[in-house]
């Protein structure tokens, strides 16, 4: 569970603000189309209903150390999300309420987490968190997988921010995120690849939240 943190600061990918008017007009251009970029995948997202999203992560040690890989998947309505890592996590939360189940103790921490926790959560979505005190800039076109994505990096505006970078390609035809890359100080981060994304799909609002019936033998620990 200790490498989590290092994980899901990954959708900070979707953070921007406006930066400052002192930049020079081709850094302008590439901001504009930046935050154009990251609109138009906003848009995408809140017209696709509930989503089903599978992802690979590979880590990142501080030091640049090779770490673990990771596989799960996520399904998303709205602000809420069901996040799965098998054989050590699910992560359920209706808007307000998050269930955390760890496998491995049988134990669930249900809390109501602050905007930031959600920043090291979701790794999918928070396409509105473009106000987050982020540089953004349009790196362009590129290849990847064989299918044309289109690339934004961003950079934070607090020097003391532990991130030092994040990249972000989305697929060019339908906006949709494909790759995520975040990169911190102590050279420690994390590597997304998004290998599935179905939109259009249909979510009772329970499927978001802890159903202890189904988990019998579960401690819940309310940390609200």
């Amino acid at each position: 569970m200790k490498n989590f943190k290092t994980i899901f600061p990954t959708v900070l990918a979707w953070a921007f603000v406006l930066v400052t008017a002192m930049q020079t007009s081709s850094t302008a251009q590439d901001r504009n189309q930046a935050l154009q970029v990251l609109q138009q995948a906003s848009q995408t997202y809140a017209q696709a209903g509930g989503v089903d999203a599978s992802f690979h992560i590979r880590t990142i040690e501080p030091g640049g150390q090779e770490g673990a890989e990771i596989s799960g998947s996520i399904l998303l309505k709205g602000n809420k999300f069901k996040l799965v890592i098998p054989d050590e996590m699910i992560t359920w939360f209706d808007g307000r309420n998050q269930w955390l189940y760890i496998l491995a103790a049988e134990e669930v921490n249900l809390s109501n987490p602050t905007e930031e926790e959600l920043l090291m959560i979701n790794p999918v979505n928070v396409f509105q968190l473009w106000q987050h005190g982020f540089r953004c800039r349009y790196d362009g076109e590129k290849t990847l997988n064989g299918k044309t994505v289109i690339q934004v990096s961003l950079e934070p505006e607090d020097p003391q921010s532990d991130v030092r970078s994040l990249t972000v390609a989305f697929d060019k035809a339908t906006r949709q995120p494909r790759h995520i890359t975040v990169t911190n100080k102590d050279r420690s981060g994390s590597v997304i690849d998004i290998t599935k994304y179905q939109p259009r799909q249909d979510y009772a609002d329970q499927l978001f939240v802890f159903a202890q019936k189904e988990y019998p033998t579960a401690t819940v620990i309310d940390l609200r």
